[in-house]
């Protein structure tokens, strides 16, 4: 098993076939919701064990922040911890790239995750895509 930064066209196109399947067809997200504006400012992260079966990208939002999004793992590989894989490796990218605090916009039902993860919530409950999600934020 390996996590790589998605550096092509090909990585990329996985990473999104990933969050196809969970966001738009597990969790019924538009299309045009999912693939946004930011893209090409984020950094896309690919878990590869034998094929691609997760994802998680992250971008800059201020000097020293970064926003997590699209955190997506393929139904049938969950249980195995590769969110918490995915998000280790993240954090330590971020880091060593000068980034020191991280925020997210969490699903309601992975509160719990993220906690474990030092996370702590820092917003009332939204809706984003017909999704009850919370901001959440930890220092990296």
């Amino acid at each position: 098993m390996e996590i790589k930064v998605a550096e092509n066209n090909i990585m990329y196109n996985q990473c999104l076939e990933i969050r196809k399947r969970v966001f738009v067809e597990e969790q019924n997200v538009p299309m045009d919701r999912e693939v946004d504006e930011y893209e090409d400012a984020a950094t896309h992260i690919l878990l590869i064990d034998d094929e691609p079966i997760g994802t998680v990208r992250y971008r800059p939002v201020d000097d020293d922040m970064i926003k997590v999004e699209r955190m997506a793992v393929l139904p049938e590989e969950r249980g195995r911890k590769l969110g918490l894989k995915l998000m280790e490796f993240v954090h330590q990218h971020a880091r060593d790239n000068g980034y020191t605090r991280a925020k997210l916009g969490a699903q309601v039902h992975a509160i719990d995750f993220y906690k474990k993860l030092g996370y702590a919530v820092s917003s009332d409950e939204f809706e984003d895509a017909g999704i009850p999600h919370v901001y959440m934020e930890k220092d990296l």
